[in-house]
């Protein structure tokens, strides 16, 4: 359903210098600059995948999705959308893809949301009974049926994000791009989003690429993460490697009976006091079994009770960020 093969895109940029002269001289004698934002990059994307695409702020990703769905072409590679290329066939594709850019809106301001829809539903051909029984399914899906008449400049954030999802979804896409979908959003509606995402996968086989910066988005609803740095593609594989194999710290909780006195102390290891009765300890898995910290732990402190705690995937992806990838 998505397909990039060796997908390139560097930007220009004019250095200017300030005040009149200065854009005198750059409009006769631009002085340019030349910024690679994404570099050979090759991704495909299944049927029915919820793919999650991560990476830090500037290193391509907002890039990759805008070649992806038309709206840059690339410098060198192809992209196809279901076996058709976005720069040959963009009607036939948009009609396939649906598309949500963190806080640009597809509906208008002035008008009630019911009346973006229709509109909706108009450019993309959707039959009337057709747009109806969506309406309908959409409307319960994202708990809408109390604003569907109000106007959009009415609405607060969480409810316009409700509805643009369910404007992207009238016509049934086979591929839904989201570039940051829960940003700035309460928790009650974020995870009526990732429902809603999870309904419509399992329902319609749709495919997903979704960015996001909310590790729980990606946690949550993607079995495989593709992570971009700086401009190239460093991970390809599923939540459960990345955690497995490129995890070399871990983490154990414990809490004592008494007062903690001294801190533990051993090689490859960081002791962290939380409070009187509460440390942590992070250890290297290389240096460290959990065994061997736990006995360390027992010789020197009245231990209560012991709590082992999984690495996030965000601490994984912030350390790849630092210090790179390292197999």
């Amino acid at each position: 359903m998505i397909e990039a093969q060796h997908v390139s895109k560097t930007y220009a940029i004019v250095d200017k210098e300030a005040g009149l002269i200065g854009s005198i001289k750059s409009f006769f004698h631009p002085k340019k600059r030349y910024i690679p934002a994404v570099k050979d990059i090759s991704l495909t994307g299944q049927k029915g995948e919820i793919i999650g695409y991560i990476g830090s702020n500037g290193s391509g990703k907002s890039t990759t999705i805008k070649m992806l769905t038309g709206v840059l072409y690339p410098d060198e590679g192809q992209v196809f959308i279901n076996g058709l290329s976005p720069a040959k066939n963009r009607t036939a594709v948009n009609r396939q893809i649906g598309v949500l850019f963190g806080q640009k809106s597809h509906l208008r301001w002035d008008i009630p949301v019911i009346e973006s829809f229709f509109l909706h539903a108009k450019i993309y051909d959707v039959p009337d009974s057709l747009y109806q029984e969506r309406l309908k399914r959409l409307t319960e899906l994202l708990e809408l049926e109390t604003i569907l008449h109000q106007p959009v400049r009415n609405l607060s954030l969480g409810q316009r994000v409700k509805c643009e999802f369910a404007a992207i979804f009238l016509h049934q896409p086979a591929v839904v791009f989201l570039d940051e979908p829960t940003i700035g959003l309460d928790a009650s509606v974020k995870e009526l989003i990732r429902d809603f995402i999870r309904t419509m996968n399992e329902e319609y086989l749709t495919t997903f690429l979704i960015t996001s910066h909310d590790m729980q988005d990606i946690e949550s609803l993607c079995d495989r993460i593709v992570i971009i740095d700086k401009g190239q593609k460093v991970y390809d594989g599923s939540l459960e490697h990345l955690r497995t194999n490129f995890s070399k710290v871990k983490t154990i909780a414990f809490t004592t009976h008494a007062a903690i006195e001294a801190p533990l102390q051993a090689p490859y290891l960081e002791w962290e006091q939380i409070d009187s009765h509460h440390f942590e300890v992070h250890y290297q898995t290389e240096h460290h079994s959990n065994a061997h910290i736990i006995q360390l732990a027992f010789t020197q402190y009245p231990i209560e009770d012991v709590t082992m705690k999984e690495v996030t995937i965000e601490q994984i992806v912030k350390r790849i960020y630092e210090e790179g990838l390292h197999d």
